[in-house]
């Protein structure tokens, strides 16, 4: 490229602004090419005479020049010296309108019956009966800083020099994997283990797993919602399996529409709070051989049960390898640690090293560590013994005031385990109702609606919580929710 002409641009200097010298020098350069003042091949002062006219080093400038050629605005010619390179000047004349007001339409135009609307408006009301969030001391702070300290000055922690990778067995798999056998009686080996960043995430690669063309979901209806979510993401069909209406409609709804993945909640049916029989489980593992199917069992809130020991899970049952163990420490421990894991059976195992051989950890090697000697320092257990006693009290004292205030018009499930309260109410309100009438008495109690199929009918149910409400809050609670029913 050869110089069309030399051009000089007038610069001024502020020795007491805060950007230095060589970057005034670099923006009113940048500026007057932008601006179509300089053009393709015009070319610049030298910058020995641009330093000798600034009274400047002669560093000063050329680190300005520099810059200016890094990006691709002037490019250095041998024996020509700086020359200007093509630049759209009449697309830098573009007005850039803020995007704040669209931005903030948009804000207010989001789906609020999302979760996150849902835990946002619970925050704000006098009695939140929250079915998902914590006690707010809940989080044992002290134990978990003395173990992250442990880490971090354990050898210097050398792993946080360097990538984490999942074809290495973790500490947390280790320690999961002798956890869910002690308590939940799941057999696998640490290598099955795969930890993921929430459930969702979990679930995400579980689907990616399958074929989205070919394969379909049976989703509990009603049941979780992520679920839907993420199949919808991941562009999977789903049928319906009704949990509400007995175990051999379920079980019929299977046969029915003969899905090849089950996502099911056995020992705690979230939201109704039932649980699956024996005979239906064997019955769910047979057919999901016969019919080369898969199932997912999502095993959360099997730390807490009020009335008789824990169930075992579907997959300690599962003599064919067709169980897919899913859960996560949000109930028990903390949702914001957004920490799940996923067991898979070995044929699906193999399929997941083809698919994410080189893929690295979602959650970081730092929280995996700390959890882990969490839960081998026996943390973990002493922790889930003092979480169940507090929802314990707080649902007896719950189970108590629905029962002795509208005990009449209530019909209410899953009393034994979990962190809500399934209830439905007799009054001739509709869910949508309920949840309004109860929000203008100052609490929030949380409906199925988006637990359901578009074709299911509505209900008076919705979920009563008791993990997140203050012991003392509970009775007046509940007397509002009275005034608001009747």
């Amino acid at each position: 490229m050869s110089a069309k002409r030399k051009a000089e641009v007038f610069l001024q200097l502020d020795e007491a602004a805060r950007a230095p010298l060589y970057q005034q020098i670099y923006e009113q350069i940048r500026d007057a090419v932008t601006s179509g003042r300089l053009v393709q091949g015009d070319r610049l002062v030298s910058i020995r005479k641009l330093s000798s006219d600034l009274g400047v080093s002669h560093t000063t400038v050329e680190q300005a020049y520099l810059q200016l050629a890094t990006e691709g605005l002037v490019v250095n010619v041998p024996r020509s010296g700086y020359i200007v390179e093509r630049i759209d000047s009449d697309y830098f004349k573009l007005e850039r309108a803020s995007s704040e007001d669209e931005v903030r339409k948009l804000a207010e135009s989001r789906d609020r019956e999302a979760f996150f609307a849902e835990n946002r408006s619970g925050g704000e009301v006098r009695y939140d009966f929250s079915h998902a969030n914590l006690q707010p001391d809940s989080f044992p702070v002290r134990i978990w800083r003395q173990l992250l300290n442990e880490v971090m000055y354990a050898q210097t922690a050398p792993e946080l020099a360097r990538y984490a990778y999942t074809d290495k067995v973790g500490s947390l798999q280790v320690e999961l994997a002798r956890l869910l056998s002690r308590t939940r009686g799941v057999d696998c080996s640490p290598e099955q283990i795969v930890v993921q960043a929430g459930t969702g995430e979990a679930l995400t690669m579980i689907m990616q797993l399958f074929n989205r063309t070919t394969d379909v979901i049976g989703m509990e209806d009603p049941g979780y919602a992520t679920v839907h979510e993420v199949a919808r993401r991941q562009g999977f069909s789903m049928v319906s399996l009704p949990t509400d209406q007995g175990v051999e409609v379920f079980l019929a709804a299977v046969e029915r529409h003969r899905p090849t993945i089950i996502f099911s909640t056995p020992s705690h049916q979230f939201p109704t709070g039932l649980l699956l029989p024996l005979d239906a489980r064997t019955r769910l593992l047979k057919w999901s051989e016969e019919h080369d199917a898969y199932i997912i069992e999502d095993d959360s809130c099997n730390e807490f049960r009020y009335a008789t020991r824990p169930v075992p899970s579907l997959q300690s049952l599962d003599a064919y390898g067709r169980v897919i163990y899913l859960c996560n420490v949000s109930k028990a421990l903390s949702p914001s640690l957004r920490i799940a894991y996923a067991v898979l059976p070995p044929r699906l195992l193999e399929r997941y090293w083809d698919l994410f051989n080189y893929a690295h950890p979602s959650v970081s090697w730092l929280e995996q560590e700390t959890l882990a000697r969490f839960i081998a320092q026996g943390y973990w257990d002493a922790h889930v013994r003092k979480t169940a006693k507090g929802n314990r009290r707080r649902h007896d004292e719950l189970l108590r005031c629905l029962r002795s205030e509208m005990g009449d018009i209530l019909n209410i499930s899953g009393t034994d385990t979990g962190m809500h309260l399934y209830v439905t109410v007799r009054n001739g309100m509709s869910e949508q109702q309920l949840i309004d009438t109860a929000l203008a008495q100052g609490v929030k109690v949380y409906g199925t609606a988006r637990m359901r199929f578009p074709d299911t009918a509505s209900t008076s149910s919705v979920m009563i919580g008791f993990s997140a409400i203050a012991f003392e809050d509970i009775e007046p609670g509940v007397k509002a929710l009275r005034r608001a029913w009747l």
